[in-house]
């Protein structure tokens, strides 16, 4: 199947996905007197310090996001810490601009910037993600034990019930795959020099070459897994960066006031983790997941009136994405630039080169 055919096939059914789950979320008793005026009303009485707070706590989650780059890429190049926190801005606008394929656009756009391997940028991007699904379930653990639930109705009390479940799964993902790569640094030697893996020597020599260069560069990427300073530091970062995201949800959420005002910072962490599950379905430059999911949460777990909770998600979703992607726009006026130069530039990191150097 053409790449563009499953692109199009895969926004299709986001988009069915997105219309049942608003149909379902719709269809409670207390959504039939919705009205899009009340919701318009919460938005326009948004407190403007919050919301300022909030913008300025949004920009310092990609100022953090830099820093914890840096600090993994420490063990291959010192870098400064600019050209990573442009990286950081371009890539989270692409992802927000052009889907999942944006995805790629931070560990190329750095590889370029630092002339280091796009395999080894794509090494420290999978580090991150590991790193931020962990202290995801954290505080999806936490915000569920401790956190101030509310949930009256049946469907509430099923919907506790069902993320409890997936997030006891996607912790023990995260430490299958921790389990994983912590082998696989420690056999990086072996890798180093023993040449191909025995499991891969029924490739061709051509399939060789490039699961070889993949393999060292890949462990190149790993070697913060042995530096314990830097992998302390990641660690901080990480928690400071989760502690920022589910700050920005809380100065929202005291920007609408009201019963929203009222939310916990736990509470405001527990809808940051459904809206970053409800992420995996998402249209490029709408969003529809987050959203949804935002408003599911305030409405499922602690009663908050429906057309509050739309105002809320909705508001939510360009507290995080507005500043990125104005700023990214920016961005790539100040290093000439355009969106498709970038993605081109990570088609062409990603495409394999044996003469690449670290």
């Amino acid at each position: 199947m053409r790449k563009n055919v499953r692109r199009w096939l895969s926004l299709v059914v986001v988009a069915v996905v997105l219309v049942l789950a608003a149909y379902h979320l719709s269809t409670g008793e207390e959504w039939k007197r919705f009205s899009w005026d009340q919701v318009w009303l919460s938005l326009k009485a948004a407190n403007p310090f919050y919301l300022v707070a909030a913008l300025a706590t949004t920009y310092a989650t990609y100022v953090v996001r830099a820093y914890r780059w840096r600090f993994f890429l420490d063990p291959i190049k010192k870098s400064d810490v600019w050209p990573l926190f442009v990286g950081q801005v371009l890539g989270f606008a692409a992802i927000y601009l052009l889907g999942r394929p944006g995805e790629l656009v931070r560990p190329a756009y750095i590889a370029k910037k630092e002339n280091v391997t796009f395999t080894s940028q794509a090494a420290i991007w999978l580090l991150e993600r590991i790193y931020d699904m962990i202290f995801i379930v954290l505080l999806f653990s936490l915000a569920l034990t401790i956190g101030p639930l509310q949930p009256g109705p049946a469907h509430a009390r099923h919907l506790v019930r069902t993320t409890r479940g997936v997030g006891l799964v996607i912790l023990l993902v995260s430490l299958l795959i921790v389990a994983v790569l912590v082998i696989f640094r420690l056999r990086a030697e072996e890798l180093r020099a023993g040449g191909t893996p025995r499991f891969l020597r029924f490739l061709s020599e051509r399939g060789r070459q490039r699961a070889d260069h993949f393999l060292k560069s890949f462990v190149d990427g790993l070697e913060v897994i042995e530096n314990w300073q830097d992998f302390l530091y990641s660690v901080t970062s990480s928690a400071l960066l989760w502690v920022l995201n589910a700050t920005v949800f809380w100065f929202t959420f005291h920007a609408l006031g009201g019963d929203l005002a009222r939310l916990s910072w736990l509470a405001a962490a527990l809808v940051l983790v459904s809206s970053i599950l409800g992420m995996l379905a998402q249209l490029p430059g709408i969003g529809g997941g987050f959203q949804v999911a935002a408003i599911g949460a305030l409405n499922g777990f602690f009663h908050v009136r429906p057309e509050v909770a739309t105002g809320a998600g909705i508001l939510l979703w360009l507290m995080i994405s507005v500043p990125c992607v104005s700023l990214g726009l920016v961005l790539l006026v100040y290093e000439g630039l355009t969106f498709k130069k970038l993605e081109a530039v990570s088609v062409e990191q990603h495409r394999p080169a044996p003469a690449e150097k670290v």
